[in-house]
């Protein structure tokens, strides 16, 4: 059994902790603030949970009490519940909760109730989980919700603590602040690394504010001196090489430097290098790249690297399990954003992080996975080697670029299903299809090339191709750079020891080195800049969406112009002063003769691409049945029915036209006698039932889903789609009305059987539905003839 006992700081911390906590539960009033500031590594939550202990047993206090411990996500919740179980395993005094047990309607002595602050804290009261539903909204048929806990726990006169963790993250919205008024704790105990203004300001008043300093959690050995990036010595004699690859070969080098200190001081601990990759596989895959996944992997591979000594962490490959031992066999380890936040692995000194191609966000709380020393309680071993107290950071990203996002993380996603149930005769409909190609791609490469050429030659007033040195010199009257030089810039020569102040650490740390880029990046960068510059056109008739298909035809037709104008130079060439122009943003000579270029050509492109929609639309037309399952993620709730066609409903709990939707589903459940079931319509897919439309406003065509299909007792099929507010009076809703009756009329006409449908609202209590071709729908339903009572369809 791990015995844990506190260092010595941790240990005076917890006295303060005490002392502080008496002081201000004496102060009259509720929601006092006590403020625990400690650095990253110092051991916040094992302090945290010795403190909470100890209060059981302080001689001049006894209080009846209870705590609610909320942390930033689901993982965190249960990783800090595990924890304090962990820490005192047979001695455990307190009960630890979670949401699992808010059945048992309150809080007793001393129990802890771990809480994810998302659960009762969202944008939209609705939407939270455990939250006692607002007016018109299904209850639980059984069960208790969070506002019981906290009123029953009231009740008994028995006071509660709130601790939030990470509390700089997530208390400071006002419906944070609406929570911790329902809560009404006497004691707020706030636990964090880096505490706001106004938090500050508030603590220091009251005196109830205890601070850690950084350089005694180093002196202790819990945490490295400082984190130090690569230099530019590391850079002499690559200019020209492959980014990526040096920074690969740098870190490798490091950790094989490390692995021998290791070694010398008779230590069996082998470096792990955490190698970060950015999340742009789609893009990647999109512009038929490999993925930083492969690259990395054939590289580490063609080192001599097995196979067997690459961890690997993704969403769908879990990291190995002994990966955070000492001696544990991986030598690196590949992942995105997984280990960002709650997992410790001391061993891991070394991290190469690749910059995100389409933003300059840098996760700090990866960082703090190469903060932890290995062995703390043999800091003297480690005294006289200074670079096994450090950690090590190569990455590609500019000094001047980097932003800090806000790290909250997102819960991970649930699959949920529903089957049909057994016994349900399926139906049949006719269902639209719409091409992919509806939104449309550059075709015919060859008429673009044509068009490109022919626009880019008037610009630049170039009458004669081969007239090589006249064309050159009409390029510069138009300021277009010829100047072929384009290095990197990356981050050198910083040294970060306050991790916890990144930003301010960022701002005023290192400098920036540039050197000659290489072949491979040059290819990788024009690639990408013809991708984006596709992608982030904003003039409508600019637009390709395919740009999966369309900007290699963009490559090529900027390859072959550039090749008339300079035949001698290298392709290189006409790379870089393509990427050098188009990175200038607004003051780019060449990204407004491109715009006019697609622009032009769209007609064109458009033509072609109807002829291949219609064909492909007619191929690909199905028929709707319900299927046997339906999967569903997390972001989707269970809500209680009787004739969803479906065993289980899930609701997305979280959408503007909610609340008419569970009103509509509870008038349905009253009338088990007309009608033998409903199914809510999906809202894409050919899993769901589709009408094809064009939508008057914006002159596209588009897939209207319906929003429920029913099953009258008599054999009747009826599809509705339920409005509520200014959404039944919009353009989109009469075109939607007018071509569902058309599809309903085509099935009648095909058909032995009766359908029946259209829109449907609730007014004052009543549901009306319009089946009308010429739908209108003024401020009430008294406005038009053409509106009847819903009742009406069940007589």
């Amino acid at each position: 059994m791990k015995i844990f006992n506190p260092l010595q700081f941790q240990r005076d911390t917890i006295e303060e902790l005490k002392t502080i906590f008496i002081s201000t539960w004496k102060r009259e009033g509720k929601q006092l603030p006590i403020l625990f500031k400690s650095p990253t590594g110092s051991g916040k939550t094992f302090m945290t949970s010795l403190f909470i202990r100890e209060l059981n047993h302080l001689p001049q206090w006894k209080e009846d009490k209870a705590f609610i411990w909320t942390t930033f996500s689901d993982d965190l919740a249960m990783q800090s519940k595990n924890k304090f179980i962990e820490y005192f395993q047979n001695t455990l005094e307190n009960r630890c909760l979670t949401v699992v047990d808010i059945n048992q309607g309150k809080l007793y002595h001393n129990d802890i109730l771990f809480l994810n602050w998302q659960k009762v804290v969202a944008k939209n009261a609705k939407t939270r989980l455990i939250r006692r539903p607002e007016e018109g909204e299904l209850y639980k048929e059984q069960g208790k919700y969070f506002e019981d806990v906290v009123e029953n726990t009231k009740a008994d006169n028995r006071q509660i603590i709130l601790i939030i963790d990470e509390a700089h993250k997530s208390k400071n919205t006002k419906l944070a602040q609406d929570i911790i008024d329902l809560i009404d704790p006497k004691i707020i105990f706030q636990i964090t690394a880096t505490p706001t203004a106004e938090d500050k300001s508030k603590v220091f008043e009251l005196k109830s504010y205890c601070w850690v300093p950084r350089e005694k959690v180093v002196e202790q050995g819990l945490i490295k001196e400082a984190i130090v990036t690569q230099t530019e010595e590391d850079f002499k004699d690559k200019s020209g090489k492959d980014l990526d690859k040096v920074l690969l070969e740098l870190g490798m080098k490091k950790r094989e430097e490390l692995k021998v200190e290791f070694q010398s001081l008779g230590k069996n601990i082998n470096p792990l290098m955490l190698i970060q990759l950015p999340n742009d596989d789609k893009q990647l895959v999109e512009r038929d790249e490999q993925k930083k996944e492969e690259i990395v992997t054939e590289y580490l591979k063609e080192k001599g690297i097995s196979e067997h000594k690459i961890a690997k962490w993704f969403d769908k490959q879990p990291r190995p399990i002994g990966l955070e031992d000492n001696d544990d066999e991986h030598d690196f380890l590949l992942f995105k954003q997984a280990a960002g936040t709650g997992w410790d692995c001391p061993r891991a000194s070394v991290i190469v992080m690749f910059r995100e191609i389409r933003s300059n966000i840098f996760y700090t709380q990866t960082l703090g996975r190469i903060l932890r020393m290995p062995e703390p309680h043999l800091k003297e071993d480690y005294k006289n080697n200074l670079n096994l107290r450090l950690g090590y950071l190569y990455t590609n990203y500019k000094r001047t670029e980097i932003e800090i996002p806000d790290e909250g993380l997102q819960n991970k996603p649930l699959v949920k299903i529903a089957r049909i149930r057994k016994g349900i005769k399926n139906i049949e409909l006719p269902s639209d299809y719409l091409s992919r190609l509806d939104y449309g791609d550059i075709r015919d490469s060859a008429k673009f090339q044509e068009l490109f050429k022919k626009e880019f030659n008037e610009y630049f007033e170039i009458e004669d191709e081969n007239d090589f040195e006249n064309a050159e010199r009409k390029l510069q009257k138009k300021k277009l750079e010829l100047d072929d030089t384009l290095s990197n810039e990356v981050i050198v020569n910083a040294r970060f020891e306050d991790y916890d102040n990144m930003l301010l650490e960022l701002q005023k740390q290192g400098d920036e080195f540039s050197f000659e880029v290489s072949v491979n990046d040059i290819e990788k960068t024009f690639d990408y800049l013809c991708f984006k510059t596709l992608k982030e056109q904003e003039d409508e008739q600019a637009k390709y969406s395919n740009v999966a298909r369309s900007w290699s035809v963009l490559k090529s037709a900027v390859r072959v112009w550039f090749k008339d104008i300079f035949p001698q130079k290298p392709h290189t060439y006409w790379y870089k002063l393509f990427i050098k122009d188009i990175l200038k943003g607004s003051e780019s000579k060449l990204r407004p003769i491109i715009t006019q270029v697609l622009r032009k050509y769209k007609p064109i492109s458009d033509k072609l691409l109807e002829e291949k929609k219609k064909l492909e639309e007619q191929k690909e037309s199905y028929t709707f049945i319900i299927q046997k399952d339906y999967w569903y993620t997390e972001d989707y709730e269970k809500v209680s029915q009787n004739l969803c066609v479906l065993d289980n409903f899930y609701l997305l709990k979280k959408y503007s036209g909610r609340k008419n939707e569970i009103a509509f589903v509870e008038y349905l459940e009253r009338k088990q006698e007309k009608i033998n079931w409903w199914f809510k319509n999906g809202d894409y897919g050919k899993n769901y039932f589709g009408i094809k439309y064009m939508n008057s406003k914006t002159k596209k065509e588009n897939l209207f889903y319906p929003d429920w299909i029913i099953q009258f007792s008599d054999g009747r099929i009826g599809v509705f789609d339920t409005k509520a507010g200014r959404t039944a009076m919009e353009s989109e809703t009469i075109d939607k009305a007018r071509v569902l009756q058309e599809k309903l009329q085509e099935f009648k006409e095909k058909n032995s059987k009766s359908y029946v449908g259209g829109i449907v609202v609730e007014e004052n209590g009543i549901w009306y539905y319009n089946d009308s071709f010429n739908y209108s729908k003024g401020q009430s339903v008294n406005d038009s003839k053409d509106w009847k009572p819903f009742e009406d369809l069940f007589n």
